[in-house]
């Protein structure tokens, strides 16, 4: 049985309140790890490696994460997660802030925060699902899509790069808190699920090979799946980049990073209004793109900027594109899998959708190091307009 619609209500409201105040955390992380990166060695590889060694997680422990979440109550892996999280940054906090770490500390500490990342997300999104009714998950993602916005986009990364400023182990103690501060609002929710299998009599693998092959039977949401690969591959080649563009070749002082991460939110934002725009006037196809439209011509205007400013509209176009895909696909995504199967099938489809990250980033690195930091920011404009020949195939998931 559910649980009543107040205590839905109320348990929604604390998990929006965790997911805001790690996003928060997120946020001045992802503005603080480049900037250390590259004040520890100020070239395309280091930023690079920090980068994928925080993202190759996804590859390595997002089916794991998926056969958990079926397996175990959600809430309680969450919570736990989160307060592991935040004893790791504050523990590497307290390093930075005592003496200058290694490059080498700075990648195991993103590797082992990525590794429990790549799990938590994993299970957080079928835990939307155990809360929210069906006919209400369009509105409880948007509120969270919402969250994202203004914590991890907006607030975190020029609040991350001023603390930077001041002390380099300062953005990471703010965000080891936000870790332990969500860990407790997600400990508080009242509503407990069981696992979305009662029974289990089969192996780890077996449950990660049944939702591969549920992904890989569905074709529109294994298409879906493809697409947000080449998208995800071609954002991390640009975003890997976009400190050293700015900082090095523009020669801005870091807080403008953290600004220019800040404005992009401003588009993200309005992607995300027009989310809903989109989907009632126009069909899935067109609407996602739109959306993968508007990320290509975003990367390739900031990648041929000339000034801080034409950086800043080409990050922000590109941000409205990436929230006008999100609101599309997420729903789409939760309402064709079946809740006994959500959080192996939401792996499997992370895995194929965001695996891609850490390949954009390692080849960031090697085209930044090669060519220029400029040709991998352009080179994934290119690589997201080619992939529009593949949206008219996904307007089939309207009729799924």
């Amino acid at each position: 049985m559910g649980a009543p619609n107040t205590t839905r209500d109320t348990d929604f409201a604390k998990l929006w309140a965790a997911a805001s105040t790690s996003l928060l955390g997120d946020g001045i992380r992802t503005a603080a790890l480049p900037l250390l990166a590259a004040a520890l060695s100020p070239t395309a590889a280091a930023v690079s490696i920090v980068t994928f060694a925080g993202t190759v997680p996804i590859l390595l422990f997002t089916l794991l994460g998926g056969a958990l979440a079926d397996r175990h109550d959600r809430r309680n892996l969450m919570w736990r997660i989160d307060l592991v999280r935040g004893l790791l940054v504050a523990a590497f906090a307290v390093w930075v802030l005592t003496t200058a770490p290694p490059l080498w500390g700075l990648i195991v500490m993103t590797f082992l925060l990525g590794s429990a990342g790549a799990v938590f997300d994993t299970i957080s999104g079928p835990f939307i699902a155990d809360l929210v009714d069906p006919d209400d998950l369009a509105k409880a993602n948007g509120r969270l899509q919402a969250a994202q916005l203004i914590s991890f986009q907006f607030l975190g990364p020029p609040l991350g790069a001023a603390l930077f400023a001041l002390s380099a182990g300062a953005p990471l103690l703010v965000d080891a808190v936000t870790f332990v501060a969500a860990a407790g609002l997600v400990f508080a929710i009242r509503a407990r699920h069981a696992p979305a299998r009662a029974e289990v009599n089969t192996t780890i693998r077996a449950d990660i090979a049944e939702g591969v092959r549920w992904l890989w039977r569905h074709k529109g949401l294994r298409l879906l799946a493809l697409e947000l690969g080449v998208a995800n591959l071609a954002v991390q080649m640009a975003l890997t980049m976009l400190v050293l563009l700015i900082v090095n070749t523009l020669h801005a002082p870091a807080a403008v990073y953290g600004l220019v991460l800040a404005i992009g939110a401003v588009g993200g934002m309005l992607g995300g209004l027009a989310g809903g725009w989109v989907r009632r006037h126009l069909r899935l196809g067109p609407g996602l793109g739109l959306a993968i439209g508007m990320m290509a011509v975003g990367l390739l205007v900031a990648g041929v900027a000339w000034s801080i400013p034409v950086v800043a509209v080409g990050y922000t176009v590109g941000c409205f594109g990436i929230l006008l895909w999100n609101v599309q696909a997420v729903v789409v995504r939760q309402r064709l899998t079946p809740r006994e199967l959500m959080g192996r099938v939401t792996s499997a489809y992370r895995l194929v959708g965001w695996g891609a990250g850490p390949v954009g980033a390692a080849l960031s690195g090697v085209l930044g190091t090669v060519l220029d930091v400029r040709a991998p920011i352009i080179i994934g404009g290119v690589v997201l307009a080619l992939s529009l020949l593949l949206v008219p195939r996904l307007g089939a998931l309207e009729q799924a």
